[in-house]
């Protein structure tokens, strides 16, 4: 157990390098989003385990997850309340009410609504509700594989026409992108106990990526993918251009585990993805104000490096621990949890 432990953490390592390097690298944003973000849902699904009841699942969820999104959405929006507060005490803006409530709205509205460094919040509430949804599906219907994969299929046709019929609608929490995560989630989790022949897998994987490539430099077809604005590409292909990237990084992953020194630093970094989630886009961005840091390699480097340091930092306080990292009432919930099933 702890050995696959270890190459999952590498998974997410090398999960969230990619999240960093296409929110700053632009020449390969594009193809990095293609996969990027399913691939964090696909995560999530191999990971889920159905041993809990579903108020317990979504107590450990809720725990887990929004109490670390609410932290850090104080946190983070504090530094503009305070640049509205300094701006209201110096009267030298006009509005500035207006201001303040539009922000405290987008705030609370939460999504496509949140830009900047406070972009990156659309995953965590999306994924909350990926998982509470996924959990009751599969509660009720898990056994019934076929009405399974009618439910999956019938939920990315409402994506699809979410993205064909309602590019305009943006909708709280971005609780509308759960049914494009849910076949990934669905995916993932069905993954986690198939035998999969590896090597077929990748090179179809491989293929797959090649071609797209090719297709989005010489043709008319358009293969954006971004999930936070509900651009899903072209339909079917996009998916499996998804599941490609996806397949692969999990590849890279278990290879890369047998090398200890590159494994280690991705387990560490993976260890840290929820903080660098939160914090590379401020970090980033705040740097690329100055010259000397507007090198693409350089502001990935400390996205990375600075909100790591931050964790290292939170895991030695059990406040922090519990406001940060989510673990407030976890381990009361799953060991009550499991007297009960004793």
């Amino acid at each position: 157990m702890s050995q696959r432990i270890a190459w999952i953490d590498s998974w997410k390592g090398i999960a969230i390098i990619l999240v960093v390097v296409g929110h700053i690298v632009e020449p390969v944003s594009k193809y990095i989003f293609w996969f990027h973000m399913p691939l964090f849902f696909f995560m999530s699904g191999y990971l889920y385990r159905n041993k809990y009841d579903y108020f317990t699942f979504f107590k450990k969820k809720l725990f887990h997850l929004l109490i670390p999104y609410l932290s850090f959405l104080v946190l983070l929006s504090s530094f503009r309340y305070g640049s509205y507060m300094l701006d209201m005490w110096q009267q030298r803006q006009n509005g500035l009410i207006n201001k303040v409530l539009k922000f405290t709205f987008n705030l609370v509205y939460g999504g496509e609504n949140l830009y900047g460094y406070l972009g990156i919040f659309w995953f965590i509430t999306c994924l909350f509700f990926t998982q509470q949804l996924y959990n009751l599906l599969y509660t009720k219907f898990g056994s019934n594989n076929r009405l399974m994969i009618r439910i999956m299929f019938a939920s990315y046709c409402l994506a699809m026409m979410n993205f064909w019929f309602m590019k305009g609608v943006s909708f709280p929490w971005n609780i509308n992108v759960v049914v494009m995560a849910l076949p990934f989630y669905w995916i993932g989790h069905i993954a986690a106990s198939s035998s999969v022949n590896n090597a077929k897998a990748v090179t179809l994987s491989a293929v797959i990526i090649v071609v797209a490539v090719l297709v989005d430099k010489w043709t008319l077809l358009d293969l954006t993918f971004d999930m936070k604005s509900r651009n899903y590409g072209v339909i079917i292909f996009n998916f499996f251009i998804g599941l490609a990237g996806i397949f692969i990084t999990q590849h890279l992953a278990k290879i890369l585990q047998n090398e200890d020194y590159i494994s280690k630093i991705l387990s560490e970094i993976g260890k840290a993805s929820m903080i660098i989630m939160y914090l590379h886009q401020l970090i980033q961005l705040s740097l690329n104000n100055y010259s000397v840091f507007q090198n693409d390699i350089i502001r990935v480097m400390l996205g990375l490096l600075i909100p790591y340091i931050i964790y290292k930092k939170i895991v030695n306080y059990s406040v922090m621990q519990k406001l940060f990292l989510g673990e407030l009432g976890i381990n009361t919930i799953v060991k009550n949890q499991d007297t009960l099933k004793v």
